[in-house]
């Protein structure tokens, strides 16, 4: 997974980032997909433009291959309960976010194992060797 919510909690914006936001929703804020209506036609449009524009950046075979999520908390959540089943194991860190720890707790519950390791660096960091014992 990618993380691209870093601008949800910074603040103060960038001035850009108001100004674009304010067109935005002036000239495109609908429901994208859902209405005929020029704004909601303009969105669907920036939309599927972004979808490319990611499988890009990302090297997706398909730009159909990526998908939109609420937020990290949503997606974390989508991928792991659609993903494990029980007997499979996921290696995670001491430290890692409440949206990735509590689904796995709940999923460990359901014959997931979790392996979390607890040697971790002053930065956040695990070595492979732990990784591989």
């Amino acid at each position: 997974m990618i993380y691209l919510d870093n601008a949800a909690t910074s603040w103060p914006k960038p001035e850009a980032v108001y100004r674009t936001m304010d067109t935005f929703l002036r000239e495109k804020g609908a429901n994208p997909g859902r209405s005929g209506h020029d704004m909601a036609v303009a969105a669907e449009k920036v939309l599927e433009e972004t979808r490319v524009l990611l499988a890009r950046l990302l090297n997706a075979a398909d730009e159909k291959d990526i998908i939109f999520t609420l937020n990290c908390t949503d997606a974390l959540n989508l991928g792991l309960k659609g993903l494990l089943k029980p007997g499979d194991h996921v290696i995670t860190s001491s430290i890692s976010h409440n949206s990735l720890t509590r689904p796995l707790r709940k999923l460990e519950h359901e014959g997931v194992k979790v392996t979390r390791l607890l040697p971790c660096s002053e930065e956040g960091f695990v070595s492979p060797q732990d990784i591989e014992q």
